[in-house]
């Protein structure tokens, strides 16, 4: 069995289309499909459903495929292991982030990239918190940052960074020009835009509103943080962001932004990786990075 085979493997399961995995893969088709084919002889069960397109993983691909991801896991951890120990940290970093927090993932991949120069890093944003478990459980993410608040955070390490306070943000026309802040009751009358609803800082605003008797009732969402500025930038809306995300943006000309009130709104922001050991030299170079933060 090579690394190979299970790379061309993971892709297939990946892609779901035999060209386009090959295409990842920079070989032919034709060259991955045997790949597989001698995987599949080799461990004495077919993996892949064939016929004239990609039909899905067999029941034992769907069990092999949890081991290839983990074997492909454990072979980049050994690599980044060796590199480490000559303090030549090479490894390339994927990292999973709720829209609420951009702009500390930022900060903290610049601390990251800066105390280790070789490393490569792809952020990967507008996921859910609940996607990010998963993709690392599958050893598609190497670490994350959620809303600790998940239902399901078995195997993995969470551990908490910061909360973050909910404000509204809109043009002087919109949002009263003689406050510092907007109680809850006040939202239903402005035009609003929120994130969509299967996001987790959705559900939190909601679920803390639903216990003052309110409900919200917005006219556009967005799955991103960015889309919501964006909108509020027109003049013609009022969105709730976290209040990160105003410096992250930079202050647009003419926005103002109220602090949320009665109730507030707060986001608990965690980092989550996977608790396998020994941990591998990227969870330890991200815990080393979260000091270095300026």
């Amino acid at each position: 069995m090579q690394l190979t085979q299970l790379e061309y493997f993971v892709a297939v399961a990946r892609e779901q289309h035999f060209g386009r995995a090959a295409a990842a893969c920079y070989v032919s088709p034709s060259a991955l499909s045997e790949a597989i084919r001698k995987l599949e002889a080799e461990l004495g069960v077919p993996l892949v459903r064939r016929g004239r397109v990609f039909e899905g993983l067999t029941p034992e691909g769907e069990l092999a495929l949890v081991w290839s991801r983990r074997v492909l896991a454990d072979d980049r951890a050994l690599r980044d292991e060796l590199d480490a120990a000559r303090d030549r940290l090479r490894a390339e970093v994927r990292f999973g982030v709720i829209p609420s927090a951009l702009p500390r993932a930022a900060t903290l991949l610049t601390a990251l990239a800066t105390r280790h120069p070789l490393t490569r890093v792809r952020m990967l944003t507008g996921l859910t918190s609940e996607e990010i478990a998963r993709r690392l459980r599958r050893y598609e993410l190497d670490a994350g940052l959620i809303h600790p608040s998940i239902e399901d955070t078995e195997g993995l390490v969470v551990t908490p960074l910061y909360e973050e306070s909910m404000v509204v943000v809109g043009a002087p026309e919109i949002i009263p020009a003689d406050r510092s802040d907007l109680p809850g009751r006040e939202l239903s009358a402005l035009p609003l835009c929120l994130l969509e609803p299967h996001m987790r800082a959705r559900q939190l605003l909601d679920a803390v509103l639903r216990q003052q008797g309110i409900t919200l009732a917005p006219r556009i969402e967005s799955d991103s943080i960015e889309g919501l500025l964006a909108l509020a930038r027109t003049g013609r809306w009022a969105a709730v962001v976290p209040r990160s995300a105003l410096s992250a943006e930079g202050a647009a000309p003419r926005m103002r932004a109220l602090r949320l009130v009665e109730p507030a709104v707060i986001l608990p922001i965690a980092l989550a990786q996977l608790s396998d050991e020994p941990r591998p030299p990227i969870a330890l170079a991200l815990a080393a990075a979260l000091d270095l933060e300026p």
